[in-house]
């Protein structure tokens, strides 16, 4: 009997044990300390893949993106994008780039530390939720429920202006989700007329062709606006905010953005092919490459997708069935891969073609 009863408890203890780790998995997954795939890879014996980044939320990529010579014009770290339109260019952009807090987040680090390393376009998320202390509906930025991945838009809004003071050849895409609680394009707008000085680098676009670089820069605009998920009654050329933020999917087309693993995502039959936006006049080419997973974002599977080899693959499929040049290539966990290098790389190639153009329309 005792002996039983002691076997009972050495049972009962390991039982205890695994719903522990079981426990701290979970939470530790919720909170993004662990990643889901590094879980897998403990119970099979794999390895994640290895990070190009450091994961630490202080460490910037090394490469530097800015390439433009001292002397001379600059359009978003190249001289060469000068000649090139706002949607000849690619934009090293955050998928949900307000979620680098607790709860299942996209990224380790702030967006601002992004800026700083090259990223120029930037998804966030539109939130309505209830404040407490006013006792009344507030615009904020949240990840699908409010209070995660929540940020100030005010506090945003002051940062970008103040990076695009101090970084006056850059220019930002920013692409709104209307999100919880029915916000609108409007209410956004709103909160940005507060920041007079962002209002006025945002540009008015009149639904004509989309200027050079350096035309954009010339007129002190740094910021192109958009929108998405709302029920614009005229989306065409103003959208929903005056003559600031325009309806995204009139403009531009996406590929799907829900793939659960890196092996769904190089299907590129399947992952280039136009989703949203293919009936508008697809100006731009946003191409979604981040996993979406059962238990959310994944950072290994980010530091597979955003190595060279990895988005080059990617890029060049989809152009290749598609026939549309990527100008949007989003990503989770901005601070692993190298996606601003590559970024580089792509836009340098683009202004080939056209300075051969002018080099013989000069000489003939």
């Amino acid at each position: 009997m005792n002996k039983d009863r002691g076997g009972g408890s050495c049972c009962s203890c390991t039982k205890f044990l695994v719903f522990l780790l079981f426990l701290g998995g979970a939470l530790g997954v919720l909170f993004g300390l662990v990643d889901i795939e590094q879980i897998e890879n403990f119970f099979t014996g794999g390895s994640s893949s290895p990070n190009t980044n450091s994961t630490d939320s202080s460490v910037v990529p090394k490469y530097e993106f800015m390439q433009c010579p001292e002397t001379g014009e600059c359009c978003n770290g190249l001289q060469s994008n000068c000649d090139l339109r706002v949607n000849e260019i690619m934009f090293a952009t955050l998928h949900n780039a307000n979620h680098d807090s607790l709860l299942l987040p996209n990224h380790d680090a702030p967006l601002e530390g992004a800026l700083e390393a090259g990223y120029r376009g930037l998804f966030l998320d539109v939130c309505k939720c209830p404040n407490r202390l006013t006792n009344s509906d507030e615009i904020t930025f949240c990840h699908g429920v409010c209070g995660v991945g929540a940020r100030n838009p005010t506090e945003v809004f002051a940062n970008v202006n103040t990076f695009l003071d101090k970084n006056p050849t850059e220019v930002i895409l920013i692409n709104f989700e209307m999100s919880v609680g029915n916000p609108t394009p409007e209410e956004i707008w709103n909160v940005m007329l507060t920041n007079d000085a962002l209002r006025r680098k945002t540009l008015p676009y009149d639904g004509k062709a989309w200027p050079t670089m350096r035309d954009l820069l010339a007129d002190n605009r740094q910021v192109i606006g958009f929108a998405h998920n709302n029920d614009c009654s005229d989306p065409k050329v103003f959208g929903c905010a005056p003559g600031r933020i325009s309806n995204f999917f009139s403009y531009a087309v996406e590929t799907s953005w829900d793939f659960p693993d890196v092996a769904s995502i190089k299907a590129y039959d399947t992952s280039c092919a136009e989703d949203r936006g293919a009936t508008g006049l697809k100006n731009f080419y946003s191409v979604n490459h981040f996993v979406t997973g059962t238990f959310g974002p994944s950072k290994s599977s980010a530091s597979t997708l955003n190595s060279l080899a990895e988005l080059k693959n990617r890029v060049e499929a989809c152009e290749a069935r598609t026939k549309n040049r990527v100008n949007i290539l989003s990503i989770d966990f901005w601070q692993r891969g190298d996606l601003p290098e590559y970024t580089q790389t792509v836009n340098i190639a683009r202004s080939k073609p056209r300075l051969t153009r002018l080099l013989r329309w000069l000489f003939g």
